[in-house]
């Protein structure tokens, strides 16, 4: 899918979303401004949720609103054994929640398996491309409601 401003990010977002149940991980795959933060927060704002920054800096953030949404960025992990540090398994199965991943490869094989792998690519300034990938059973599901 071809994004070409804030507001289509938007409306993808909140589609998603819509989509989305608890326990759900999305693996969110894009280099260094690609727009992983800007969908999580898009949809973070789909269920009524105000402050949603980016855990560049502390690794997890938990937001609540209509829905507990825990989001990591392990873009900082040196080590996968970090993660033995916080409660990561809180965060890899959630339990009425959902939880968002980005830089999840420098998890290692701590991370779940069935993740929702959604690869966002940067084509220009304002344009991006959102592919969620068929290679979980919930990520084909989510992409039968697109196809359609």
């Amino acid at each position: 899918m071809i994004i070409n401003n804030l507001n289509e990010m938007r409306d993808f977002a909140h589609k998603f979303a819509s989509l989305l149940i608890d326990n759900d991980v999305i693996n969110l795959i894009g280099d260094m401004g690609a727009g992983k933060t800007t969908l999580t927060n898009f949809i973070a704002e789909y269920f009524n949720i105000d402050d949603s920054s980016s855990p560049t800096f502390s690794i997890v953030n938990i937001y609540e609103g209509d829905k507990t949404i825990y989001h990591l960025d392990l873009y900082r992990m040196e080590d996968p054994d970090e993660l033995l540090e916080i409660d990561f398994e809180t965060y890899f199965y959630p339990d009425n929640a959902i939880t968002f991943i980005e830089w999840a490869e420098n998890g290692g094989a701590f991370l779940p398996n069935g993740m929702i792998n959604v690869e966002i690519s940067k084509i220009d300034s304002n344009t991006r491309e959102i592919k969620i990938l068929d290679d979980t059973k919930r990520g084909q599901m989510i992409n039968e409601y697109f196809s359609n």
